[in-house]
């Protein structure tokens, strides 16, 4: 019986992610170039440790990949990486399979593969540090979250929720200096560039974010990702659907 419910969700799972990748092809092939993205291009023209806005990362992708192949390879890593992680924290393939095929539907996820912005090396180093952070890979997990704050500067989130879980747990491992070490030493280019341009990168982001972006991406988030989200779980984790 698990064998015959195992097929028909294997097989949804393979059709949803042909579906995203032919999709993801069709944008990429069919549409310009929008202005966020010619704006990093314009930074990988001029390579730096930092820019007004953002952390390097995306400049550092468009510059080896360029524009579109940089949100092709990202957004299909991610994918993978999302399928992986899942498989590893329940211990069957068929968890890899439904959490890859989810997130390659959700609009986020999706267009993060399509548009190359500082999210789309966020979403991948994100995901690769929580993996790593749950095998207790503490070397792995501080490069990934050294790269994730290379890719946006949101990425010091990760080390505030991890000790918010350290606190919840009362226990912190001691490879977790580790991986603070190596986020630190990733990131701490970025810190001194912004010390040589008045620090107008993290000026930006308190002025920005906060107090006018924050709120409108959390709406827009809501709005967009949760409907779908949520009817394709239904799909594929409730009993008897």
């Amino acid at each position: 019986p698990s064998l015959r419910r195992a097929v028909p969700h294997l097989t949804l799972c393979l059709a949803l992610l042909a579906v995203s990748a032919a999709l993801r092809l069709a944008l990429v092939l069919g549409t310009d170039v929008y202005f966020d993205e010619a704006y990093y291009w314009q930074w990988a023209r001029h390579l730096d440790w930092g820019y007004f806005d953002h952390s390097p990362a995306v400049a550092w992708f468009i510059a080896a990949l360029g524009i579109r192949p940089t949100a092709l390879v990202l957004g299909f890593a991610t994918v993978a990486a999302v399928g992986g992680f899942a498989r590893d924290v329940h211990g069957e393939s068929a968890a890899g399979w439904r959490a890859a095929a989810l997130w390659s539907v959700v609009p986020v996820g999706l267009l993060a593969g399509v548009w190359a912005t500082p999210d789309t090396p966020l979403l991948l180093f994100w995901v690769l540090a929580l993996w790593a952070l749950y095998r207790e890979r503490w070397g792995l997990a501080g490069l990934a979250c050294g790269l994730a704050l290379l890719s946006k500067y949101p990425g010091v989130l990760l080390a505030a929720a991890f000790v918010a879980a350290c606190l919840r747990a009362r226990r912190l491992p001691a490879g977790a200096w580790l991986t603070a070490l190596l986020g630190v030493l990733l990131f701490l280019p970025v810190v001194l560039w912004n010390a040589r341009h008045e620090w107008v990168g993290f000026a930006f982001q308190l002025r920005h974010g906060p107090a006018t972006g924050l709120h409108m991406k959390l709406a827009i988030a809501i709005a967009v990702r949760q409907p779908l989200a949520l009817h394709i779980a239904q799909a594929f984790l409730l009993p008897g659907i």
